[in-house]
């Protein structure tokens, strides 16, 4: 509670009547979105950031009921939560990926990167639902190519420069950039992942379990949630939280 607690202010950060996505002229971000314009590098990170406290609102909404006299409601998820948090932690590192390189052409980069997913992602919808997008395929990403190579990267780089991230190398990149290293950011993205297809391996793994009954051999278990896991989940995907917020403040402010 007192992890969730302090992340609550960064819900006021991003309502509607909040201007702490603005980007100072003269800023390292303010370089990078006149690199990547119309896809700016600053909305990008900003979008990630929401989309990470939404997760993390949500997942409070879950845990924490409506108090009554001295007692205040607990309710422990198997499943469902870990959903949530995995959203708030691979948001939050999507934008720590993007923002954290000290170089800006590796920041535009893969701020492209991104939006040339988002196409390959969208035509792939359109398709099955056969219709088709309002600019075709080689036009938009004739677009991304022009722009990447106007930022320094050559053109027979171009298209290795615009293939789509994956998100486990997002996750051990952006976490590389914090105190948790690649290695810690991977088990926690990678253990919320399980959890949240229902796969076996992470439910055997990350859940607190007692054996009711044995048949043969086949044992009969009641799987509960983890208090111990779920703290350590939500310490971490504040971290990431955190270190999101501090970097976009730390690019998007003019120093000089």
């Amino acid at each position: 509670m007192a992890l969730l607690n302090g992340a609550r202010p960064y819900e006021d950060l991003i309502r509607s009547t909040s201007q702490e996505w603005e980007v100072q002229p003269g800023s390292s971000l303010a370089g990078d979105d006149a690199k990547t314009n119309p896809y700016q590098v600053s909305h990008n990170a900003w979008s990630a950031l929401s989309v990470a406290v939404d997760h993390l609102h949500c997942f409070r909404s879950t845990l924490v009921g409506e108090q009554k006299g001295n007692e205040l409601p607990i309710t422990l998820h198997t499943h469902g939560q870990y959903s949530l948090l995995r959203g708030a932690f691979e948001n939050s590192a999507r934008a720590v990926w993007v923002l954290g390189p000290t170089k800006r052409l590796i920041r535009v980069q893969r701020r492209l990167s991104l939006q040339a997913s988002e196409y390959r992602h969208s035509d792939h919808l359109l398709e099955v639902l056969q219709q088709q997008p309002r600019r075709t395929t080689d036009e938009r990403m004739r677009q991304l190519t022009d722009l990447i190579v106007a930022a320094g990267v050559s053109q027979e780089e171009a298209k290795k420069a615009l293939r789509s991230p994956n998100y486990k190398d997002i996750v051990r990149e952006a976490g590389a950039l914090t105190p948790m290293g690649a290695d810690q950011a991977e088990v926690i993205w990678s253990g919320c992942s399980s959890l949240a297809h229902g796969d076996t391996y992470g439910t055997l793994s990350f859940l607190d379990r007692s054996i009711v009954a044995t048949e043969g051999r086949l044992h009969l278990t009641q799987l509960t949630s983890s208090p111990a896991l779920l703290y350590r989940v939500t310490d971490r995907a504040v971290a990431m939280l955190q270190h999101a917020f501090a970097l976009f403040k730390e690019r998007a402010t003019c120093h000089h």
